[in-house]
């Protein structure tokens, strides 16, 4: 067969993610001819490889550059109709919309803003159970592809949805549509408004205020904080008694009655001995070790005179800014953050085998009615990198972590 790859295929996969789809099945891959040619070669070659490639391009066109990943919280009264698969078909089908499992990512002839893919999961003893839905549109885009000068072209791009109607769920996932923070912030809220729009619709979506996401935000920042602190608070605790007796001498000589109120000194000295702890080993602060899911970067969120704050010192990271420590127990009080920046450790294997560990960088930004998730400093999130950090999301999300952990 002849098997000519759509331009919008080739803008959206990077060309050495094909060269690894055929070095995993064992297929020539280097050299001439082409890597275009090498992969009709192993279509023809191999009856197996066509399905291999179908199932390769879904997983990177539902990740890889599609790195920005808005996840939306739906009601119960939704599932009326995104669990029932006769009413789904009936709510399809009023859109005018494919009403069957297909697959066109390799046709050459598309319009954009069409539907390329449909995938309705059901239960296999009861097939009118949905669990999950994925569709995916074609969506041309401005994108800026010089910051200096501001160069912009159109460039043929996927918007992926999965909608989970079993765990209350969605998601919708865009590339980046610039370098530029403020222009990717509003091109993508307006593809993100566009679908979200659609999809309430189109399923009858009733969607469910996000804003109570800040505190799991707080989760996460306080669970993989404490994990990296904890060292180092273990080493100062042991020194307490005697910072404590130090407090009271001084206060005693400074005629101060009270080192509890309205400053509690003890921790507040001790406070500072653990960052000064920190500061002096930040390899071992940032580092992996068992059970530590990952290390955070950055904080931004509100105090309760509306107030903004934002600890990060230059590029050395939350660890090194004074207004961290001067804010921290104003965040144990409030227990939300607007903004996150967290690396992530994902246990891994190198080529040779070897146990490694795979850092994400993400940002998690809360809205009313999304969050969203940017993974950061890369210009792919492959499928296994972004299931990771969503999944253990979820788990932070559904109270499933700490105590999941030692």
């Amino acid at each position: 067969m002849q098997l000519t790859i759509p331009d919008s295929i080739k803008e959206n996969i990077f060309k050495y993610r094909f060269v690894e789809l055929l070095r995993r099945h064992k297929k020539p891959f280097s050299g001439k001819p082409s890597i275009w040619e090498r992969l009709e070669q192993a279509v023809n070659d191999d009856d197996n490889f066509y399905g291999a490639l179908q199932q390769f391009i879904v997983d990177e066109i539902s990740n890889g550059k599609n790195r920005q990943v808005f996840w939306c919280d739906i009601s119960i009264e939704s599932l009326n109709i995104l669990s029932n698969y006769s009413m789904l078909q009936s709510n399809l089908a009023a859109q005018n919309l494919p009403l069957e499992n297909f697959n066109s990512f390799l046709s050459s002839n598309t319009p954009t803003g069409n539907m390329v893919y449909l995938n309705i999961e059901r239960d296999s003893s009861n097939t009118n159970k949905v669990h999950q839905i994925s569709f995916c549109y074609l969506q041309d885009s401005v994108a800026q592809i010089n910051d200096d000068d501001g160069v912009e072209m159109t460039v043929p791009g996927y918007v992926w949805i999965d909608i989970f109607p079993d765990a209350r769920y969605l998601q919708i996932k865009v590339r980046p549509y610039s370098y530029n923070y403020i222009v990717n912030l509003e091109e993508s809220k307006k593809v993100f408004d566009h679908y979200w729009e659609f999809l309430r619709k189109t399923f009858e979506i009733v969607y469910t205020d996000m804003s109570d996401t800040k505190l799991t935000l707080y989760e996460i920042f306080k669970e993989l904080t404490e994990k990296a602190e904890a060292p180092f608070r273990r080493a100062v605790e042991e020194k307490e008694p005697r910072i404590s007796a130090a407090m009271l001498d001084i206060a005693k000589e400074l005629e101060l009655e009270n080192i509890s109120t309205p400053v509690d000194l003890t921790n507040r000295v001790s406070r500072l001995f653990e960052r000064a702890l920190i500061l002096n080993d930040l390899k071992q602060y940032k580092g992996y070790n068992q059970g530590k899911l990952g290390i955070v970067d950055r904080i931004d969120f509100s105090d309760q005179s509306g107030a903004r704050v934002n600890a990060l010192s230059g590029e050395q990271g939350m660890e090194v800014a004074d207004i961290y420590f001067d804010t921290r127990e104003t965040l144990d009080e409030l227990k939300m953050l607007n903004k996150l920046w967290v690396t992530w450790f994902r246990p891994t294997k190198d080529e040779e085998g070897y146990d490694d560990i795979d850092r994400i960088e993400t940002r998690l930004e809360v809205y009313d009615n999304r969050i969203v998730f940017y993974f950061l400093n890369t210009q792919h999130a492959p499928k296994e990198v972004q299931d990771y950090v969503l999944s253990v999301f979820r788990k932070f999300k559904e109270g499933e972590i700490p105590s999941t952990i030692d």
